[in-house]
């Protein structure tokens, strides 16, 4: 639920090369059903394919998060 700026900032000092949302009113947040008290979302990741949602992982550990993202992602591709 950060601003556009908040977001840019983020994308910027990390050099992302991909687009974050900025869920600034919390639609995508109710949408998908994660928790924002006080306004900061609970961590979770949504692994879409082909616009499909092929996998949710509800309690995120940001240490962790990359090397079980890529472990489910080789997983559903076999």
């Amino acid at each position: 639920m950060d601003t556009v700026a908040d977001q840019k900032a983020f994308s910027d000092k990390f050099r992302l090369t991909f687009p974050l949302l900025a869920d600034i009113d919390g639609k995508i947040c109710e949408a998908f059903k994660v928790a924002h008290p006080d306004n900061k979302p609970s961590r979770e990741t949504f692994l879409f394919r082909d616009g499909k949602l092929v996998h949710h992982f509800p309690k995120v550990d940001a240490a962790n998060q990359a090397q079980e993202l890529l472990e489910k992602i080789a997983e559903l591709s076999r």
